[in-house]
């Protein structure tokens, strides 16, 4: 029998998760320890959505402050901002395309933020991959966290990303994408 919805991921379901990143997002040496890690973590959280005995989406958060390549400069910057508050970081969120427009990401969403508040989270910090036509593939998280605090925009930052094992899977090893950071609010119970 085939259950539909959210389940947590496990180790379990590494190979998936890596043949879905390396799909959607990008792929590289550096993606089985990345995700190894994270699903060995009890702080983290790692959601999939299951239709007809496949993963059809999933959303991951992690602990604290964690940026794409260290940048180490914007992560001082939201520590100074986040001052001492639970921080989480939005780390992966795909649907596959053919799953696309049947609510699956707004209800792996909707279980992610019931999780975020089940862990005292009170921040997001969300880092959004921008195309180089300028293109975010994640702007329906606006809709989401209605307060989102701007970092800013930040360009060429996965550059020299293949040095941690990430080929970006439009630009290759040189990646020219940019990102726009933000600290978002976790949104409160609805009244």
């Amino acid at each position: 029998m085939t259950v539909n919805g959210i389940e947590r991921m496990t180790l379990c379901d590494l190979d998936e998760l890596i043949s879905l990143h390396e799909e959607y997002l990008n792929y590289g040496d550096g993606i089985r320890p990345h995700f190894e890690t994270i699903l060995r973590d009890p702080d983290s959280i790692a959601l999939k959505y299951m239709l007809d005995g496949k993963m059809a989406g999933l959303f991951i958060y992690t602990k604290g402050i964690a940026l794409s390549g260290g940048h180490d400069e914007i992560r001082a910057q939201l520590e100074e901002l986040s001052a001492g508050k639970t921080v989480y970081t939005g780390d992966a969120v795909l649907v596959k395309s053919e799953y696309r427009k049947l609510g699956i990401a707004d209800k792996l969403c909707a279980a992610m933020i019931q999780e975020l508040r089940r862990r005292d989270a009170e921040l997001a910090v969300h880092e959004f991959w921008v195309y180089p036509d300028g293109y975010i593939p994640a702007s329906r998280m606006f809709e989401v966290f209605d307060t989102n605090i701007f970092i800013g925009r930040f360009v060429n930052f996965y550059r020299n990303f293949h040095h941690f094992g990430y080929i970006c899977p439009i630009c290759g090893k040189e990646c020219v994408c940019a990102a726009e950071i933000y600290l978002a609010e976790i949104p409160g119970e609805a009244e």
